[in-house]
């Protein structure tokens, strides 16, 4: 492993640790999401960090000489790999990290071989997967494909996909996000993950969504126009309906709001823009927006904000654009 490397998987080990230690500030997630942001290496040591942990889980459950070691290593017994990586010492870190990687290695990797499809920030693409199943990624988005004769399985490391899939009841077709496992035989849904939410929204046919790697088992099924998100350290998941033609507009290159919450909409809008656009005044974040838009056309959106609703837009620092609430002066 080169020096640059075994530094970038170093840092992604420190952050998931890190992340989520119990002590975790609001700063500390303010800069993971900086580093995260800064490289696309960044993300994919990052995502291989999260699912060497959701391997040596699986490794833990079945071997007791491995547990040993681990509980060794962190001084204390453990019951799962994520707990394990919440050890505050960095010593005890660094030692689960070593057990981690020589025990994985000899563990049947040639079958863990997956097929990386990855986005930049300015760009989207279409994937046929070999099941016939097509992935949309949106901007800054990323999966890991594995496809055998027997199993569909996907791994969501960062961003958003519309998944449109191949009916085959042999083989159930499963994505992974963060702490969420989606299961379907055949329908069409979306998925986002970033360092703080998964939502999974339904557009067609149905899926089960249940926990992936730590907290109480639970499972959810959804119908179209429904819409389920766990965000951070949230234990159980949350259920709601949507518009999800709304939700899914990005994969016809458009921005579609109906009464949505300013803050929401400028998120989508900065997702498709290098300039991003704050909202200076926290009590604007609720203001309800709508229209159709073509994705990226940032400057026509804002203007259209600015006209509808009581803001005005202030140039900020590093490039930013700030909104304020605009007050209009009294009759006379």
């Amino acid at each position: 492993m080169s020096k640059t490397r075994e530094s970038v998987v170093d840092d992604a080990a420190h952050w998931y640790a890190r992340i989520h230690a119990p002590n975790c500030t609001g700063r500390d997630r303010e800069e993971f999401e900086t580093w995260l942001r800064s490289s696309p290496d960044h993300w994919r040591a990052y995502a291989d960090a999260e699912r060497t942990v959701r391997r040596f889980d699986q490794l833990l459950e079945s071997d007791a000489p491995l547990r040993a070691h681990a509980d060794e290593a962190c001084g204390e017994p453990q019951v799962t790999a994520r707990r394990r990586w919440t050890v505050p010492a960095a010593l005890a870190a660094s030692l689960i990290v070593a057990l981690v990687v020589v025990r994985v290695a000899s563990v049947g990797e040639d079958s863990q071989k997956s097929d990386v499809f990855a986005t930049r920030l300015d760009e989207q693409r279409d994937v046929t997967l070999a099941d016939s199943s097509v992935v949309h990624l949106d901007v800054g988005s990323e999966i890991a494909v594995n496809i055998t004769d027997t199993s569909r399985e996907i791994a969501l490391t960062r961003g958003r996909a519309l998944f449109d899939v191949a009916k085959d009841r042999a083989r159930p077709f499963t994505v992974t996000a963060g702490n969420t496992r989606t299961t379907a035989l055949g329908t069409k849904f979306q998925i986002q993950n970033n360092s703080e939410r998964v939502v999974v929204v339904l557009t067609e046919g149905s899926v089960s969504v249940t926990q992936a790697n730590e907290g109480a088992p639970w499972e959810e099924r959804l119908a179209p126009g429904e819409q389920l998100s766990l965000e951070g350290r949230r234990t159980l998941p949350i259920k709601r309906s949507v518009d999800s033609y709304m939700a899914t507009s990005w994969s016809r290159g458009r921005l579609v709001f109906r009464g949505t919450p300013l803050a929401e909409a400028l998120e989508e809008v900065n997702r498709y823009s290098t300039r991003k656009v704050r909202l200076a005044d926290s009590s604007l974040a609720s203001l309800p927006v709508g229209g159709n838009f073509i994705a990226g056309d940032s400057e026509l959106i804002l203007s259209a904000f600015v006209a509808a609703l009581p803001l005005r837009s202030v140039e900020g620092g590093g490039g930013e654009i700030l909104l304020f609430r605009r007050y209009e002066p009294a009759p006379p």
